[in-house]
């Protein structure tokens, strides 16, 4: 099986997205963030290492970036409703069933809302240096689902104690810190970003 490129019309305009996989019951969206695109998660095989674990996996450029139209209901930047209702407009279209979210730097802010306005859409986030979640700080309290953060130790664009704080006030979190990477924990170091995952995963 082989890594797809579709688009689809969302809201009247087209989103590109990248997709591995099938008819499972289980999915993954790889989210990206504002200086890449879908294109960045090929460079690790991440669609293909995660559908071999049994999931659908789903890598959208969001609207306005890469190859996808930009679209003012999704406004990215410091609207996270917007964001989350992409996620969740865009994981019905494709039918995604029992969702994992995979959330680098300031696309974290779209996930956590997600999880907290579409819960029952969503398994787990998992949120890596994130950035932007400033926004919704009051109403991370509010997630009682899996959360992982992950944060690269040599993370020079958001401070370790961001993520720190964020797992303080989710109760359902967990803090993992990745030695060596910087604040791009599954580019820099994608073994074992892959294999902390695999392991969560069995843990919840």
């Amino acid at each position: 099986m082989e890594v797809e490129q579709n688009t689809m019309n969302l809201s009247g305009k087209n989103v590109f997205y990248l997709s591995y996989g099938r008819g499972l019951q289980r999915s993954f969206i790889l989210l990206h963030d504002s200086k890449k695109d879908s294109s960045s998660w090929s460079g690790i095989d991440a669609l293909r290492k995660l559908g071999q674990w049994g999931f659908n996996v789903y890598a959208p450029d969001y609207p306005g970036f890469g190859k996808s139209e930009y679209n003012p209901k999704y406004n990215f930047g410091s609207n996270p409703a917007a964001g989350a209702r992409f996620i969740k407009d865009f994981s019905d279209a494709v039918y995604a069933g029992l969702t994992y979210i995979i959330a680098p730097s300031v696309s974290a802010d779209s996930a956590l809302k997600a999880l907290i306005d579409y819960p029952e859409n969503i398994e787990a986030v998992i949120i890596i240096g994130g950035l932007g979640v400033d926004h919704i700080l009051k109403e991370l309290n509010k997630i009682n689902k899996p959360v992982l953060i992950l944060w690269g130790g040599n993370d020079s664009v958001v401070p370790i104690n961001h993520g720190m704080r964020y797992h303080d006030l989710i109760a359902s979190s967990q803090f993992i810190k990745i030695d060596g990477a910087g604040h791009c924990v599954h580019l820099d170091k994608p073994d074992i970003f892959f294999n902390t995952l695999k392991k969560y995963l069995s843990e919840i």
